[in-house]
């Protein structure tokens, strides 16, 4: 019996099951066995990993590449001041967009609402804006498409595009403008602008910065007021020597600390209070226009998963199979370990963890491809995938996962062979 127990524990081409003491050993016998049975019959074990591989190398490579997309968007939008909220002198309607004809005469905003704001924890900057009418115009008559606003220093500064020439004007400055680049092109197309004057409402005011071309004119701030072609003018000397002004309009920069869900609502119940309980303004983000644009990402990327994971439920299927058609082949060897004192509980601890190995290695295939997919498609397409820990660590769960689900079929199989049957099969 000595001997016959030594040739059992003797490396076989299909295993062996080297009885030590303890779980660690258990499990290093099992893992060890394992690797030898699939190395030796690995075309088989190559086959039957191809459906893990597949299925892993879809599941992160798909996700890398929506997870670069909503990165892509969230570097663009915060480029262009994605922390910026208007506040605007009318309800927005039920999709969040603005009622163009209910911002028409008198404004509901007012130096109190600002002052309101700026109490909100987390608000870094905060600008009234007020519109004023006229034309802009040389000392020759030649005059400029541009849109006249008057704003405090932080109004311009949270002007996302960036400062060419001068610089900005401070609060208490009197009678100094900056330009946009639409304005100075046809104001001073063939010099500097700054240090010259220009005519709104028959007064002067000296140019003292100009900004650049804004990188993308489909912005938030673009499209309220046309980033290209403002003026802005300080707004004490506005009101102080320009009649009829008022707040049109109330731009603030948020803290990103700050949940974006908290803020929003800290800022509608400071107005609320503000405006006696009427809710006659409206509150405008940039998230809330990228909203659709996440949620249908994100359902984009739960049905990629979806098929991803079907895959990979075939792919256990095949595991399974093959586990199947070893236990047939190794039936003999099940009844020698048996026979020599091996229990139920190891023969299914081994064949199962033989499954687990499987799908992980597969898995691991699939991660290396992933990765070397995702390289050549940020090298060669605009695509940026971005390969996350979440997305690393939810494929590998997966693969243990399968290889736990459809390996226990085969393990109890195996486990309960009758070893005096199992040494008569031939």
């Amino acid at each position: 019996m000595d001997t016959l127990q030594q040739k059992a524990a003797e490396p076989r081409g299909l295993g062996t099951l080297d009885v030590r003491p303890g779980f660690l050993g258990k499990l290093s016998d099992n893992t060890l066995s394992a690797l030898r049975a699939l190395a030796l019959n690995w075309l088989r074990s190559t086959l039957t990993m191809t459906g893990i591989v597949i299925g892993v190398m879809s599941i992160v490579t798909l996700v890398a590449i929506l997870q670069g997309v909503k990165a892509e968007i969230a570097r663009q939008v915060e480029g262009l001041g994605a922390n910026l909220v208007i506040i605007l002198p009318s309800k927005l309607d039920e999709n969040g967009q603005v009622n163009p004809a209910a911002m028409i005469g008198i404004s509901s905003l007012s130096e109190k609402d600002v002052e309101a704001l700026r109490r909100v924890p987390g608000v870094e900057k905060i600008s009234p804006i007020s519109i004023v009418a006229g034309t802009v115009e040389r000392s020759d008559g030649k005059v400029a498409d541009a849109f006249v606003v008057a704003t405090n220093k932080d109004g311009v500064v949270m002007n996302p595009t960036r400062l060419v020439e001068g610089r900005y004007f401070e609060d208490t400055e009197q009678n100094v403008c900056i330009l946009c680049d639409k304005p100075r092109r046809e104001l001073f197309p063939n010099g500097p602008a700054v240090g010259k004057t220009v005519r709104v409402q028959k007064k002067e005011w000296k140019v003292v910065g100009v900004l650049g071309k804004p990188d993308d004119d489909g912005t938030m701030g673009a499209q309220m007021m046309g980033l290209s072609t403002l003026v802005y003018l300080p707004i004490h000397t506005v009101r102080r020597e320009l009649p009829g002004g008022q707040v049109n309009r109330i731009v603030l920069k948020t803290d990103y600390q700050h949940p974006a869900d908290d803020m929003i609502a800290s800022l509608h119940n400071a107005l609320f209070a503000s405006h006696g309980g009427r809710e006659d303004f409206g509150v405008l983000t940039q998230k809330k226009g990228l909203a659709l644009v996440i949620k249908l990402l994100n359902m984009a990327q739960s049905l990629l998963v979806l098929i991803a994971a079907i895959s990979l439920f075939v792919a256990g299927v095949g595991i399974m199979n093959i586990m199947l058609v070893t236990v047939t082949e190794r039936t003999r060897e099940i009844g020698i370990r048996k026979t020599v004192g091996a229990r139920r509980a190891d023969i299914f601890q081994q064949f199962l963890t033989e499954a687990i190995i499987l799908s992980i290695i597969g898995g691991g295939i699939g991660l290396l491809l992933s990765q070397i997919l995702c390289a050549l498609i940020a090298r060669f397409s605009l695509l940026t995938p971005h390969i996350t820990t979440g997305a690393v660590l939810m494929a590998m769960a997966v693969c243990v996962g399968v290889g736990v689900l459809f390996g226990v079929t085969p393990a109890v199989r195996a486990a309960r062979l009758d070893p005096i049957e199992a040494l008569r099969y031939e």
